[in-house]
């Protein structure tokens, strides 16, 4: 199942406001999850504001809606359905962006919307696009934006940490580590300690400020085709039981091996978690090591209070 698209919420929106009355936004919200069947997951997925998608989806619907005419906003956040509305609510037929064309109020909202583009025609809901990406809201578009040039740039970071000489690679992990939020103890200062090779451990770092809590690291720059395997990862978690630890780290340039991956299955006295040189790449995109933000995007949106207290 999919979640729905911005367009797929309109008759669900027109089908819980076909009495007539005016609701708020927190009453349509309740009245599109129990006609609209969604799983559990999309429900629960988010856009990059924190916002559920699927109410982004549902604001776009009632944006649009209200733009073609066949809802009305009479009052701040909340919304009434028109004749109009009504009528198509008891056709009870799929509403798609092509029906909203038909509405000359909405022929004139499209009208806007393309005048305010530049020359680069890239209006997710402009006359010229709608037939093409009618599906995608502008969240949609712009948050799809954002993982391409992420995915991209963690190709280009990835490429980068199979080129490094393994003391450099150790010194990058030190800083990852920091980044992180781990290796940060009140007494010692903020050091991720990785030059404590001892009994199979490159280094150990803190969990908590105090450094009551210790993570121990394995650090391995290999090439891409040499990859790590089951003996490797076994060997780093007996050498954890030598140290009574009982959480563990194997990050490493390249990637593990099926055998591999199956030891944090196998042990259950302790956690182990793997990070292959993709994951790296872009855990070091997420939180901002050894990249640079290039340019920032602001995305502003209404503000009714404003309007209503001048």
């Amino acid at each position: 199942m999919a979640l729905p698209q911005w367009h797929q919420f309109i008759l669900p929106i027109l089908q819980v406001l076909d009495t007539g009355e005016i609701k708020t936004l927190k009453q349509i919200k309740a009245g599109v999850l129990a006609l609209v069947p969604m799983t559990e997951d999309e429900r629960a997925e988010l856009i990059p504001s924190g916002q559920e998608r699927w109410y982004n989806r549902m604001n776009w619907a009632l944006s649009h809606s209200f733009n073609a005419g066949i809802l009305l906003r009479p009052v701040r956040a909340s919304y009434q359905t028109t004749a109009e509305g009504k009528r198509l609510a008891k056709l009870a037929q799929p509403i798609t962006p092509k029906m909203l064309e038909q509405y000359p109020k909405y022929q004139e909202f499209l009208g806007r919307t393309s005048q305010s583009q530049d020359t680069s025609n890239s209006s997710v809901l402009s006359n010229d696009s709608i037939g093409v990406i009618a599906d995608e809201t502008p969240t949609d578009v712009l948050d799809r934006a954002i993982k391409q040039l992420n995915r991209t740039l963690a190709n280009d970071v990835y490429q980068q940490l199979l080129s490094l000489e393994p003391a450099t690679f150790e010194r990058l992990i030190r800083q990852f580590i920091v980044h992180l939020g781990y290796g940060v103890n009140k007494m010692d200062g903020p050091v991720a300690k990785l030059n404590s090779a001892d009994k199979g451990i490159d280094g150990i770092i803190w969990q908590d400020a105090l450094g009551l809590d210790r993570v121990y690291l394995q650090a391995k720059r290999y090439t891409q085709d040499n990859k790590v395997g089951g003996k490797e990862v076994r060997g780093f978690s007996g050498a954890l039981d030598q140290h009574r630890a009982t959480k563990g780290i194997f990050i490493t340039t390249s990637s593990f091996t099926a055998d591999a991956q199956q030891v944090p299955r196998e042990v259950v006295s302790k956690t182990l978690l793997l990070i292959d040189g993709v994951r790296l790449a872009e855990l070091m995109v997420q939180y901002g090591v050894g990249v640079q933000v290039e340019r920032t995007l602001s995305v502003k949106k209404l503000d009714q209070d404003f309007f209503e207290t001048i």
